[in-house]
């Protein structure tokens, strides 16, 4: 999944039809996603093996045939937890609901958050899952009609979840202290995804958070299981393995400079760290998948 910025401010799909779907296996380079948020929705489905989705405050691990709804605004991410798993997600925009059909009304509770759509879904909601399924059946053969199988499933899918109140009603005293932690997040994942390049200190990023480095630690860490300093070498590496795949005019040394490192060496170790090879040996074994 290509997550290049935590906002993702960029066009889904198409005007008249803003959807935009991703197949993901261990040889992708977004394969564990890192922290983003954007204003879309996003629905994401397990195919085989195993991933852990963090979605604002909470984790949700998710086995071949559970469904993660995220809704916009979240701040969420995830990492793979078996080694052969397989995934795939979808992203739509809610200009796509723009239309006389059923109640307005009820819709927009969910699109003004009044409405909370659960998060998870596993195998016992038998006509989600399968309506879910529908979806990507239609969005991964494209054939003909396939748009108004996707928009049509959607309405489905809404319809179920309210049938069988599959959400939660907002709070807003709750929702004003969660946001404000999220707002902090969002402000960091800012200043990462634009000066990763750049040198990056502890403080900086504190800084940015408006609190102290020792209390920033301790809430970082809180939101996403890392440490600041492992999660921007987390990111930077990811932005490497994009790099490494897309722009083959740039030599391993270059990717490593233009990524925030200014070691080689270190730079192949911690390349190591989070991808289990090297830079070259991943380089190799992406190109050797995709020419087949």
């Amino acid at each position: 999944m290509k997550h290049d910025s935590y906002n993702e401010q960029r066009e889904r799909g198409n005007f008249s039809f803003p959807v935009e779907y991703h197949y993901v296996t261990n040889h992708h380079p977004r394969y564990n996603m890192p922290y983003h948020w954007h204003i879309q929705y996003e629905i994401i489905r397990v195919l085989e093996g195993k991933i852990v989705i963090s979605i604002d405050e909470n984790e949700y691990t998710a086995s071949a045939g559970d469904i993660i709804f995220i809704t916009d605004g979240c701040v969420h991410g995830g990492k793979a937890f078996l080694e052969n798993t397989i995934y795939e997600c979808m992203v739509f925009d809610k200009k796509l609901f723009e239309t006389n059909v059923g109640d307005k009304n009820i819709l927009q509770k969910f699109f003004e958050h009044h409405l909370i759509i659960n998060s998870y879904f596993n195998n016992e909601y038998t006509d989600i899952h399968r309506t879910i399924w529908t979806i990507f059946d239609a969005l991964k053969t494209k054939s003909s009609g396939y748009e108004f199988i996707v928009l049509g499933c959607l309405f489905n899918f809404f319809g179920l979840v309210l049938k069988h109140n599959l959400y939660t009603k907002s709070f807003t005293n709750f929702i004003s202290s969660n946001q404000k932690n999220i707002h902090k997040l969002k402000k960091v994942f800012h200043l990462i995804e634009t000066s990763y390049s750049q040198p990056l200190t502890l403080e900086d990023l504190a800084n940015t958070s408006g609190l102290s480095p020792k209390y920033f630690c301790r809430f970082f860490q809180s939101m996403t299981n890392k440490t600041p300093i492992a999660y921007l070498n987390y990111y930077r590496i990811e932005c490497a393995c994009s790099k490494l795949t897309s722009d083959k005019d740039q030599s391993i040394t270059d990717i490593a400079y233009s990524c925030g490192f200014n070691d080689l060496s270190y730079f192949i170790k911690t390349f190591r760290k989070y991808k289990n090879t090297t830079p070259n040996k991943y380089i190799k074994s992406y190109f050797e998948l995709t020419n087949k």
